[in-house]
């Protein structure tokens, strides 16, 4: 059943949609632009980026399609994607010393609470709750 939603040529705008909903209604982040990160051929799938963020230019950049077969991915797959690049801004990267060094923590135990709970405020959205599965 999910093949046939998802195969659709209008899949991309159907993802720009539900961006636009998560990032500028239910987060409330109204700068932030969203760009498919296209690409030519597959990827080797433990070093596949599945989405970045670039806080410059204010764009959020999400790979839509799986790394192989580059069939549309779940939107499950994609709000989880999302709640994370959210986090990016929500828990900023800092610099810190370690071992005599600086180095740049991007990812650390309050930044992954943080996507929890942005991935827990996506299950109560009345709208979109219906892609993630139902723990009651």
């Amino acid at each position: 059943m999910n093949e046939k939603l998802y195969s659709n040529e209008r899949y991309p705008e159907f993802v720009q949609m539900i961006y636009d909903y998560v990032i500028h209604k239910l987060f409330k982040y109204p700068d932030y632009k969203f760009r498919i990160i296209k690409r030519k051929k597959e990827v080797n799938p433990n070093h596949m980026v599945l989405g970045y963020i670039n806080f410059q230019k204010q764009i959020i950049a999400l790979d839509i399609y799986t790394p192989k077969k580059r069939q549309a991915k779940s939107i499950n797959s994609l709000l989880r994607t999302i709640a994370h690049e959210i986090a990016h801004i929500q828990k900023p990267p800092y610099r810190q010393r370690y071992r005599g060094r600086y180095i740049t923590r991007q990812h650390y135990p309050v930044f992954y609470k943080q996507c929890d709970k942005n991935i827990e405020k996506i299950k109560k959205d009345p709208y979109l709750k219906q892609y993630f599965r139902q723990t009651e």
